[in-house]
């Protein structure tokens, strides 16, 4: 996923000192544009000249919006006329990079404070970087940018599915949808949990057959014990599963929660296998986006793995805070559902993280049955984050560690039959159980801190980095 970035330069408003500041402007433009595109991250979509009147600003800032960009760069390797850049911010979609080059023979700096100061003092959101694109730890920063405010653009005006309603008595679960629009832009679309028993019914037998095939043909081991864990147990589940998928497809959601406890895991089947599946970047019917789907219908929960997906362009994980074996120094993190099989080898080829994964009993306390989805997650370093409600206030609360690979039966808190990362977290226990106002936490490989506190920057959001 390639993010298209708007780049505007704004120059001098009197004719001979824009045409003199010309070559300078799109010399370092052209350099930009080449470091960033080199990433394979973006895609840039320049002005066709820098700005130098108001009737510039509207049509460049224009252009850009027509062309679709989900970030704007000021890129100001001289002074320009910062009233130049408010007149396109109010067509262009907030947050934006002021971004200048140590140029020692233009004011640049100058260029970049003039611009944020304004911004600043109309309450528009923006970060600024003063430092030259070809540094690593710049690029670094500018890049950070670029995913932040596309996750943050790129989630607004999505819909959230609430595929039945609070889990298990859940405070941490329930989304308030007026909230959700005006500091999110996401809408709420809740439909009953009956829709996917009456959707599974209807499911083409050869989408069952072929899922069925698949899962036999590449799983580590389907283990049958004629009571929780039945050929038509399993083929219930991937009809709910294909169910589901259809219902995100008619009713346009971009990520969900479902409910499952315990009208679903009781009565019917246990929705392991779809929430483990639509958090996957593929499945049977071929390569696809992941779609964010958390378990117990915890919507902050999904909301956070949406924001996690959009910065990473993979998928993110639902895990429960399970257990502390104080001596492996290690965390027990496990699920009973969201954890894509895609987490056991990161591989972008589907077989090779199926050899990794089991389908097994589901655990006898929900009667319903069907499979869990067991992984053991692939060790590495991980960012772990939680968009969480404090009264009526947001906030993102981040933490890093690593996962580890060990012999999980060795750790006390183990349960053999859930997917588990061990982690080693970069924070003492206590300051976790006393931060952390949920019971699940999600995941994602490398560090991502950087991003994640602009996207609570940009949302308004408190950031509780432990």
């Amino acid at each position: 996923m390639k993010h298209r970035v708007g780049v505007l330069s704004l120059s001098d408003g009197r004719g001979r000192v824009h045409e003199s500041l010309l070559p300078v402007i799109e010399r370092y433009n052209d350099e930009l544009t080449m470091i960033l595109e080199a990433t394979g991250e973006v895609e840039v979509i320049r002005g066709s000249a820098p700005i130098a009147c108001p009737e510039d600003a509207r049509r460049e800032a224009a252009r850009l919006v027509q062309a679709g960009v989900v970030a704007t760069v000021f890129h100001q390797p001289t002074f320009g006329f910062p009233h130049f850049a408010v007149i396109a911010a109010q067509i262009l979609r907030p947050p934006f990079l002021v971004l200048a080059p140590r140029e020692p023979d233009y004011p640049s700096v100058n260029g970049l404070l003039t611009i944020g100061t304004a911004f600043a003092q109309l309450e528009i959101p923006h970060v600024r970087i003063w430092g030259d694109i070809e540094d690593r730890s710049v690029l670094a920063r500018v890049l950070a940018f670029i995913r932040s405010a596309s996750a943050v653009n790129r989630l607004r005006g999505q819909v959230y599915g609430l595929l039945g309603g609070r889990s298990m008595g859940l405070y941490g679960a329930v989304p308030v949808p007026n909230l959700w629009i005006r500091k999110f832009g996401v809408d709420v679309d809740h439909v009953d949990q009956l829709e996917i028993v009456r959707r599974a019914e209807l499911v083409d037998r050869q989408r069952v057959t072929a899922g069925l095939a698949w899962l036999t043909h590449h799983v580590a081991e389907i283990r049958y014990d004629d009571v929780q864990l039945t050929p038509s147990k399993l083929e219930y589940q991937v009809r709910t599963y294909l169910a589901t998928k259809d219902i995100i497809s008619d009713y346009g959601w971009d990520f969900l929660g479902i409910k499952c406890h315990y009208e679903m895991s009781e009565y019917q089947v246990t929705q392991c296998l779809s929430a483990s599946l639509l958090n996957d970047p593929y499945d049977w019917e071929g390569p696809k986006e992941p779609t964010p789907a958390s378990c117990e219908a915890d919507s902050d929960g999904a909301l956070t793995m949406q924001l996690l997906r959009l910065l990473s362009g993979g998928p993110a994980s639902l895990l429960d805070i399970r257990f502390f074996d104080e001596e492996a120094g290690m965390w027990v993190l496990v699920n009973c559902g969201a954890a894509p099989t895609w987490f056991a080898a990161r591989s972008d080829d589907p077989a090779e993280n199926l050899r990794q994964t089991k389908l097994v009993p589901a655990t006898p306390k929900y009667l319903g049955g069907g499979a869990h989805v067991w992984l053991q997650f692939r060790e590495g370093p991980v960012t772990l984050a939680r968009l969480q409600r404090a009264g009526d206030d947001y906030q993102m609360l981040i933490l890093t560690g690593t996962v580890e690979n060990h012999p999980p039966e060795k750790v006390r808190g183990f349960v053999d039959v859930w997917p588990i990362a061990l982690a080693r977290l970069d924070t003492p226990v206590d300051t976790l159980i006393q931060a952390l106002n949920a019971n699940h936490v999600h995941l994602v490989p490398g560090d991502l801190t950087a991003e994640l506190e602009m996207v609570a920057g940009f949302l308004g959001v408190k950031v509780i980095r432990l």
